[in-house]
């Protein structure tokens, strides 16, 4: 199996033990002139409704080659881009609303990360994160930030499992509109990492 057909697997195994409704809540009322980054092999495609315009941005070939195939199965408006998350083919200001899924943990910079979707996003317009984080119990945070190093030589994609994207979101002059916790265990990824769905907004 590879890598697309195993992301594939893997997306469709965690949604059945619950992800798909934290997906759903994740667009939520969105409209207008989306981004999607790090849109993988399309997981999200499915939520969007009718009244959106999503650029889906995705930096693997491959990848990007498999969620235009699952772009055109699916009844909202979207175009698949090759593009990274700290440099966006947009004009300032343009954009409605930003949405990343497990994005942050491997960005090369989340601050820059950040900026760039201050840049994009209309005044008062939507970022919409879901992210695994740190975690904040003894001894999950110290643990996670001494084994991060092995961390990232396994999964060989730059995930880093310590990062805390709620302060980066506010530090980066977000306005934090609500953080909903969530962990889920599924038997095909044992490693059931807290998350956060961050709902700010581009003060």
């Amino acid at each position: 199996m590879g890598p697309v057909d195993f992301h594939k697997w893997l997306v469709r195994e965690v949604d059945k033990d619950g992800f798909a409704s934290v997906r759903s809540l994740l667009v939520e009322g969105l409209s207008g002139d989306l981004v999607e980054i790090g849109a993988g092999t399309g997981a999200m495609f499915q939520y969007y409704g009718d009244n959106v315009s999503v650029s889906a941005i995705e930096p693997d070939e491959a990848f990007r080659a498999a969620a235009q195939q699952e772009a055109r199965e699916r009844s909202a408006t979207i175009q698949v881009l090759a593009g990274v998350a700290e440099s966006l083919p947009f004009d300032d200001a343009s954009i409605d609303a930003v949405v990343a899924s497990t994005v942050l943990c491997s960005v090369q910079s989340v601050q820059k990360t950040l900026a760039e979707f201050r840049r994009v996003l209309k005044p008062d317009a939507d970022l919409r994160l879901l992210e695994h984080v740190r975690g904040e119990r003894w001894p999950d945070g110290p643990l996670m930030d001494l084994l991060n190093p092995f961390w990232l030589r396994v999964n060989k994609v730059g995930c880093n499992w310590n990062r805390r994207p709620v302060g980066s979101v506010r530090d980066a002059g977000f306005r934090i509109v609500s953080v909903q916790n969530y962990k889920f265990f599924s038997p095909a990824s044992p490693a059931a990492f807290p998350l956060r769905l961050i709902k700010a907004k581009n003060s």
